[in-house]
């Protein structure tokens, strides 16, 4: 892309961010209109952080939990790009920020283009001890991103409720506790998610089956992503149709196609099929019936592309 067509796309995206999704939406370039809405929505997962990026502003951006200067940022990055040209990318590929990591490879691929002339500009002096280079990464500037930020507050409150590790694209939930958690997501004063823009399921394995919830505050502007999973012999999840109510629709949907039972949905029945169809088209070990009440059900659409 052009630079000038960067800088659209970067300005609709901030605009979309502050909940004006007309001016995207009226884009007549269908390739442009496709580029931004996949801006956006990487934007949506650290709306700071892109703003942080795009305009200079850090208003916006999440709590910071530790500072240090741009220039030791630079001194830290130049220590391991030193390191690479030496040699030792184990040094590299064991930084924990991704961020940090992704800065220092591009650096070094700058780096290896004059590694003498790189050497004599970066004094030794900048170069710190190898065995704290790990302690020193976790220092860098970063802003904690709204996963993170989830899991760290669950702990009193939901002890034990976040089950993965890594969570920088989606929170894994303990089912048993996860309509309090959901209650607990959109009325806390610190997440706020008040609008469920999607829910639905996907088969793992044929053994386990899995719902997923995007979530997007409209007042704090985050994005995340909860996902859930259960056993295919017991399919069971609590409904959170009373928190959000658009997931009645969604819920409905999902127990059509995977048979995921939603506990409590107060009208827990298909909304695509006939109540009485046999089994659930989405999963992989699912065999379409012969017929249905005596109609003939073809097996592939003759005709479609």
């Amino acid at each position: 892309m052009s630079s000038g067509l960067d800088n659209k796309i970067i300005e609709l995206v901030l605009s979309a961010l502050d909940g004006n999704m007309d001016s995207i939406n009226a884009l007549e370039d269908r390739v442009v209109r496709s580029k931004a809405k996949a801006a956006l929505f990487k934007a949506k997962k650290d709306p700071g952080k892109f703003r942080a990026e795009n305009t200079g502003d850090r208003s916006g951006a999440d709590e910071v939990k530790e500072t240090v200067t741009s220039d030791d940022s630079q001194k830290l990055i130049a220590n391991f790009v030193l390191k690479g040209l030496d040699g030792d990318m184990d040094s590299i590929n064991a930084i924990e920020d991704r961020v940090t990591r992704s800065k220092v490879k591009a650096a070094l691929v700058k780096a290896k283009k004059s590694p003498d002339e790189y050497k004599k500009i970066h004094s030794p002096k900048a170069v710190s001890d190898v065995a704290s280079s790990s302690s020193e990464v976790k220092k860098i500037v970063h802003e904690e991103s709204i996963n993170l930020k989830i899991k760290n507050l669950s702990v009193a409150k939901f002890p034990g409720s976040v089950l993965n590790e890594n969570v920088d694209d989606f929170l894994m939930i303990n089912p048993s506790i996860w309509y309090d958690f959901a209650i607990w997501l959109k009325t806390d004063s610190n997440l706020l998610f008040d609008s469920l823009q999607c829910q639905t399921g996907f088969d793992i394995d044929g053994k386990i089956l899995e719902a997923r919830y995007n979530l997007h505050s409209m007042s704090k502007k985050h994005y995340t992503e909860v996902r859930i999973q259960v056993p295919i012999e017991n399919p069971k999840i609590p409904s959170v149709e009373s928190v959000w109510r658009i997931a009645d629709w969604f819920e409905r949907e999902t127990y059509d196609m995977f048979g995921i039972e939603f506990s409590n949905h107060r009208d827990l029945r298909r909304i695509l099929l006939p109540e009485d169809w046999e089994g659930w088209p989405l999963r992989k070990n699912y065999e379409v019936q012969e017929t249905y009440h005596g109609i003939v059900i073809p097996k592939m659409k003759e005709g479609w592309e």
